[in-house]
């Protein structure tokens, strides 16, 4: 077999492959770059906008944060006049958490602490209206021609009526005989 020496020169085709990539690299070059802005902007569109949530956001955290501070300094200021003679009386009903039957009133004020256990029994839930009836005279008599604020704090969830009563007609009955005394109920 004989062989034909045909010779063929690539260079030229080389050449146009090689201009017809340079126009296309240069041509999504071109997209790349505006692709690259649109992206750009979109970004930073969608950054002010999350901006300009978390300001909102900020604002209404520390508008929050205010009245939270508010209501903590009121409580303080509570708490400090229960315990610096201010004429604040806080009486609370409270139970033990396993068994609701096992229950008292405290009465604190003056940095004072006095506890009436409550039962079922007549007799001696008598004998605690009484002791309430007591101490609450002796603690409004003791702050002289102050203003008495006698504060009922109750879960009104776990009490019973019979005992919210108790304390409502001995708050009651304390009003009767001062005028300088109001009742404030406050429910957990």
């Amino acid at each position: 077999m004989k062989k034909n020496n045909i010779l063929i020169e690539l260079t030229p085709l080389l050449d146009v492959i090689l201009i017809m990539l340079f126009f296309i690299l240069v041509q999504s070059e071109g997209r790349m770059g505006s692709f690259y802005e649109e992206t750009r902007e979109a970004l930073q569109e969608e950054f002010a906008i999350l901006e300009a949530g978390l300001e909102e956001y900020l604002a209404r955290h520390a508008d929050e944060m205010y009245t939270l501070r508010g209501i903590s300094d009121d409580y303080h200021a509570l708490r400090l006049g229960l315990e610096e003679d201010t004429g604040v009386i806080l009486v609370s009903i409270e139970a033990d958490p396993r068994d609701s039957n096992n229950r008292w009133i405290t009465i604190e004020a003056d940095g004072n602490s006095t506890r009436i256990d409550l039962c079922w029994v007549n007799y001696y839930r008598d004998a605690a209206a009484l002791t309430l009836n007591t101490t609450l005279g002796n603690k409004i008599q003791d702050s002289g021609n102050t203003v008495i604020i006698i504060a009922f704090r109750f879960d009104s969830g776990n009490i019973f009526v019979a005992d919210h009563r108790l304390v409502s007609n001995a708050i009651h009955i304390q009003r009767q005989f001062s005028d300088l005394v109001t009742s404030v109920d406050i429910r957990i």
